[in-house]
């Protein structure tokens, strides 16, 4: 090979090597993107372990494992971007174990099911149709950084019993809940944007505290779509004022429900169709952790729940 060609494959390569080093500190934008009619469908499996501790400190361990799937609509796109989405829940399977006794719920094509111990229970005697988020949706509006700006319950029979019970939760409204997924401005691959902060979905008495932690690990382009890996870590401590029950509707004693510490962690890695501006895939695990007080009349006992729970989200 003559000096003149080795010049001409080294300059070649040079370039190259340039061209994907620049391509790697490229800064891209982070968003959801949505349209009216657009329908976003994902397959969630879960499965996890952890333990009920009684006031006695008996342990009760349980576990979850099962599956549901998830549908979205966007029904409105705002003029700021953000998009009014209706959930829906239209598949359940899960079994839950505490102890030595185990459950099975399941729900599809509007009919429930539940197993205790391996045997089939009796349908409920209700109104399927008005199931909250499985039969009727649940909706929320979310701006394009991910940012959850209001939920709206729907107002069906039991969220009014449930109100009843404890007034403040299960408002038609919450806002305020949480903090977004995505920095406004353009990240290039490595960078980490964090947040703390406080949240305040049951009313400004009982705030929770927030800390996120993402990086942009990287971004690749296969077959002409761009996706970017996204890792995350986010902590929540929450602690509540002493809420009143009335199990019989104001009839017999009243019940005190407080919960002194509750924390929340979270570690994720998430992929994102930049072009489409839509979650392709999302691997979670939760470790959870609380102390619960209940008190009736003079007595007061306390307890506490430990859990780890890990998530897969897949759209279809």
């Amino acid at each position: 090979m003559s000096r003149f060609a080795h010049s001409l494959v080294a300059a070649v390569a040079l370039l190259c090597l340039a061209a994907g080093v620049a391509a790697a500190q490229e800064a891209v934008p982070l968003a959801f993107k949505y349209a009216v009619g657009d329908v976003v469908v994902y397959e969630v499996t879960l499965s996890g372990s952890g333990g009920l501790r009684a006031p006695d400190g008996q342990l009760s361990p349980a576990g979850i494992q099962g599956s549901f799937r998830a549908s979205m609509t966007v029904t409105e796109v705002r003029p700021d971007g953000s998009a009014r989405v209706q959930l829906r829940i239209p598949r359940v399977d899960l079994q839950v174990n505490v102890g030595q006794d185990r459950g099975r719920f399941s729900f599809e094509n509007g009919k429930v099911r539940w197993f205790s111990n391996g045997r089939e229970q009796s349908p409920p005697d209700a109104d399927m149709s008005q199931l909250p988020v499985l039969s009727v949706p649940l909706e929320f509006i979310i701006a394009t950084n991910g940012r959850l700006l209001d939920v709206i319950v729907p107002q069906v029979p039991g969220v009014a019993k449930m109100q009843q019970m404890a007034p403040g939760l299960g408002a038609p409204q919450m806002k305020d809940l949480g903090d977004s997924l995505f920095p406004d401005t353009p990240v290039k691959v490595g960078e980490t944007w964090r947040k703390t902060g406080q949240i305040t979905p049951l009313g400004p008495t009982m705030p929770v505290t927030v800390t996120n932690s993402r990086t942009l690990d990287a971004v690749t382009n296969d077959g002409g779509i761009q996706m970017a890996r996204i890792s995350g870590y986010g902590e929540s401590r929450f602690r509540s004022n002493p809420m009143n029950l009335s199990p019989g509707g104001g009839q017999g004693t009243q019940m005190t429900v407080a919960v002194p510490d509750l924390r929340l962690t979270a570690t994720s890695t998430e992929f994102l169709n930049l072009g489409a501006g839509r979650l392709i895939r999302g691997d979670y695990d939760f470790s959870f952790l609380t102390r619960v007080s209940v008190g009736a009349g003079a007595q007061t006992q306390e307890g506490s729940i430990e859990a780890r729970l890990h998530a897969t989200v897949q759209a279809r």
